[in-house]
């Protein structure tokens, strides 16, 4: 028996995607304190709800949207501190070189940044955009409390990167741990550890850095074959194996693998260092061969695509989205940081990801659908929130209630009318955001209020 003490908010719509399930036509959603209390077709719902509060619906408050409500999207990978640094974004490079150094011409200035304002204003282009959770990497502490500042789900991913294993081991572990602990005294909880990639950290970190989040029961996530210099020359994996993984020489870094010329992958460096696993998701991907999704899909990492980054930042290539999808990898899609990106709607990547596969081939029916739920329920699947009482990125009972509320015109006359929609919703649905519940509250209106 619903609790009638605790008020009950419908939603109702032409169509509901919940994402673990099939799609509804006339569909409504019940929120009750922060989460899906009930979800169905109208008809049902009114129904439901009668038997439970009595005709009228007394304590229910119905709300009516001409368009398409889906799980809150999750933006699988972005720095929002680096919001302010939107001009370096907005230019295009010849060499990732070239983009790294007008980044660095920013953030080495020793001129102060207002790291916390930054970090909250990209939190808030987030939620208008109809993002609900992030991964969100941090390299200073001023900008940690971005997603609390919004109520955003998601993880805060600490940065560690420039740590050779001479350093690291005179003070590396000391200094991470004092870092963490100051986030935590700061209130940040949901905290993570981001390794910042293969060719920034010695082996050394590399090793420690994976163990020590796992003792405190944190996930990992790591930039990882975003670069030409992290592509691999190895054809199979036998030869991967056999030429360097075992003889009993100690690689000190990824950096001294690549000069020796072996030919490994950064994927394949880090799956000798025992850093992947179903806790880890990774940003990018572009450079990954056969073998290198083959590990990735075994290990049960994620990877967040971020195209129109590396499109800006000259990574020589586009992530193989066709081959990832076509072999089972889990994906979800990221942003990257308005330093790399023009814009925070993760909406944006998605269309470009649509044209992207079709580009490289991709042939099925069902890529829309695909890219809905990497935009959700893959993102949350990254960073192990797909699941349980707190689980987000889809719309079933008990679930977080995370909603958004698009403007796209809506046609389920007929299974084509209601494929037109999907593909319309996935290629013009940036922008298109009118409102955005995040556990049960409105933290962005255009339509009600």
């Amino acid at each position: 028996m619903t609790d009638t003490k605790s008020p009950i908010t419908l939603y109702i719509a032409p169509l509901v995607i919940p994402v673990t399930g099939p799609m509804i036509c006339n569909g409504a959603v019940a929120v009750r304190d922060g989460h899906i209390l009930h979800v169905g077709t109208e008809e049902w719902m009114t129904n439901k709800l009668h038997e439970e509060l009595g005709e009228g619906l007394p304590g229910c408050e119905v709300l009516h949207w001409d368009g398409l409500i889906t799980p809150g999207l999750v933006n699988a990978h972005t720095h929002l501190q680096y919001t302010g640094m939107a001009p370096v974004g907005k230019n295009h490079y010849d060499s990732f070189r070239a983009w790294e150094l007008a980044f660095n011409a920013i953030y080495d200035d020793p001129a102060p940044k207002p790291w916390r304002t930054w970090a909250h204003e990209g939190a808030r282009q987030l939620v208008e955009s109809g993002t609900t959770a992030a991964a969100d990497i941090v390299s200073d502490v001023e900008a940690a409390d971005a997603l609390r500042s919004q109520g955003l789900h998601g993880i805060t991913y600490w940065e560690v990167m420039d740590w050779n294993n001479e350093d690291w081991m005179r003070s590396g572990t000391d200094t991470l741990l004092a870092n963490i602990k100051h986030l935590r005294d700061c209130g940040i909880t949901e905290l993570g550890i981001s390794p910042h990639a293969p060719y920034s950290l010695g082996s050394g970190p590399l090793l420690d850095l994976p163990d020590i989040a796992r003792r405190l029961g944190m996930r990992l996530h790591i930039h990882l074959g975003e670069t030409p210099a992290e592509a691999g020359a190895v054809p199979s994996r036998l030869t991967s194996l056999t030429s360097w993984a075992w003889n009993h020489r100690e690689w000190r870094s990824f950096n001294d693998l690549k000069r020796a010329g072996t030919g490994a992958s950064a994927i394949q460096f880090l799956d000798q260092l025992a850093v992947l696993g179903p806790d880890v998701h990774i940003a990018h991907g572009v450079h990954a061969s056969r073998e290198d999704r083959r590990i990735l899909r075994q290990r049960g990492v994620s990877v967040a695509l971020c195209p129109r980054s590396n499109r800006i930042t000259c990574t020589m290539g586009d992530a193989p989205i066709a081959r990832y999808l076509e072999e089972g990898n889990l994906l979800a899609v990221g942003t990257d940081s308005l330093s790399s990106c023009p814009s925070l709607d993760v909406l944006d990547d998605v269309a470009f990801l649509y044209d992207l596969a079709i580009d490289q081939g991709y042939e099925d029916e069902d890529l829309s659908h695909r890219l809905i739920r990497m935009v959700t329920l893959g993102g949350a699947e990254s960073m192990g929130l797909n699941s349980g009482s707190k689980r987000i990125g889809q719309i079933n009972v008990g679930a977080s209630a995370d909603l958004a509320f698009f403007d796209i015109a809506v046609d389920v006359s007929s299974p084509q009318a209601l494929e037109a929609t999907l593909r319309e919703f996935i290629r013009h649905g940036s922008g298109t955001c009118r409102a955005t519940i995040i556990e049960g509250r409105i933290s962005h209106d255009r339509i009600w209020a």
